[in-house]
């Protein structure tokens, strides 16, 4: 079985060593037990997959996960479901795609509907401890400013809100009280907010990327809202110049180092206590944040690009696969029925809109599997290498070649591929919103609206 050790460099802070106890590159299942296992969740508000150096970004933004996935495995094609805290985290938590969640927002608010069983219920169920800790203003057991109905504590014997918009410093401290006292087996389930905006770094933090600095003062401060409000108000107060875009994006940055040694300094604790070998970890992210690379910023309103829709998916299984890549397709909401088949643990497949990713970690199918999003009024489809996207606002249809990007349509696609992507995405927007163009598309904007009036657009 593989095993990680993290100690302190100067150079790093924390950083992972190597595989102590195994070589070469192991894809076989995980090994049988006779005791469950346990589940840590890091959901990462806002982490773009292609601003890490595991997804092959210029920079070394987060070594430490970079290591994390060498000694587990990383699926380099993952989509979240939505580019909105809301419903991604939802879709996340219970396996059902955003529509799930929309069209109930009148009656439940942002919260997991009462009918709709979320992981923590599972695996409660199943005689687990379950715990929770949270700097989201969305994930909230509680009502906050922006969710007035709270409503994702459902599940969880504790949910610590205690950390509401602190760093991440904050959450692992309340994580690793919980681990001082949580019965195994347990699932903890863990809402950084570092690489939310504002990108503003906690007091006494050293810039190690963001050294060179440059712009108007509210770039300097990391402030996003001056930009977007010259961006999409038109405010002509709220001027920004190249060297403000180019600011913000390495503040941005530079948030991705600081929870980068966050997750060692929690993995770290995970190891001193002897969890690595029985602990299940995971590591995602509900959508990722355009940095003006289509012409729009932030995440949320009508923004459907890959930068907010691919998402890292990095798991580390105990005696399990290491040093595993895999680029068929995976989606946030394909977590629940994935755990709960490694954990070994009976489950209805028709229960969940996803499937387990396990056939995935042990062999690499070549599975036709095809990715669906939605964004404000925007659907998407994609498998990978072409991306079909409809506007419910008006306007034909667009296909991009991922391969090349995503400014311009895709020249000589392939008819078939294509073809079968928009039959996919028609069936798909008919079963799951069931109304007709002109309800979904009157529906996508009273969704936005509820967001600009609670104050988070």
């Amino acid at each position: 079985m593989g095993r990680m050790r993290w100690v302190n460099r100067a150079s790093w802070g924390w950083t992972i060593l190597a595989l102590a106890a195994a070589t070469g590159c192991h894809s076989g299942p995980p090994a049988a037990r006779s005791e469950p296992w346990n589940v840590v969740v890091l959901m990462v508000d806002t982490l773009r997959a292609d601003r890490l150096d595991l997804y092959g970004y210029r920079r070394p933004t987060a070594p430490h996960l970079a290591e994390l996935a060498r000694s587990g495995i990383v699926l380099r094609e993952a989509r979240s479901q939505a580019a909105c805290t809301y419903p991604s985290v939802n879709s996340m938590l219970t396996s059902r795609w955003p529509q799930h969640f929309l069209n109930r927002q009148d009656a439940f608010g942002f919260s997991i509907p009462d009918d709709t069983p979320a992981l923590a219920e599972i695996l409660a169920a199943r005689g687990y401890s379950t715990a929770a800790v949270s700097a989201s203003w969305i994930v909230r057991k509680t009502p906050s400013k922006i969710n007035p109905g709270g409503g994702f504590g459902r599940g969880f014997q504790t949910f610590d809100e205690s950390c509401l918009e602190r760093p991440g410093d904050c959450v692992n401290a309340q994580a690793e009280a919980l681990l001082d006292r949580l019965p195994q087996p347990f699932f903890l389930y863990l809402q950084y907010l570092d690489t939310h905006q504002p990108y503003r770094l906690p007091a006494g933090y050293t810039k190690r990327l963001a050294t060179n600095l440059r712009g108007h003062p509210w770039a300097l401060r990391g402030d996003v809202q001056h930009l977007t409000r010259g961006l999409y108000d038109r405010d002509p107060r709220s001027a920004f110049d190249a060297d403000d875009v180019e600011t913000l994006r390495d503040l941005y940055d530079e948030k991705i180092a600081y929870f980068d040694e966050r997750l060692a300094e929690l993995m770290a604790r995970l190891q001193r206590g002897g969890l690595m070998e029985t602990t299940i970890v995971v590591l995602l992210s509900d959508h990722g944040e355009e940095l003006l690379d289509h012409g729009q910023w932030g995440h949320c309103r009508d923004i459907a690009y890959e930068t907010v829709l691919r998402t890292p998916f990095v798991l580390w299984v105990p005696g399990g696969p290491h040093g595993i890549e895999r680029s068929g397709l995976a989606r946030d909401l394909d977590l629940v029925p994935t755990l709960l088949d490694l954990l070994h643990l009976p489950y209805d497949p028709k229960a969940f809109a996803g499937t387990s990713l396990r056939p995935l970690f042990e062999r690499d199918p070549d599975l036709p599997e095809i990715s669906f999003a939605l964004q404000g009024t925007n659907r998407v489809a994609s498998d990978g290498r072409y991306k079909v996207w409809l506007d419910l606002a008006g306007g034909p249809p667009r296909v991009y070649d991922l391969r090349i990007g995503e400014h311009t349509p895709a020249i000589n696609p392939d008819r078939p591929a294509v073809n079968r992507l928009a039959q996919a995405l028609r069936e798909w927007i008919e079963r799951e919103e069931g109304q007709t163009k002109d309800g979904n598309l009157r529906r996508a904007r009273e969704n936005e609206m509820q967001l600009k009036a609670l104050g988070y657009l």
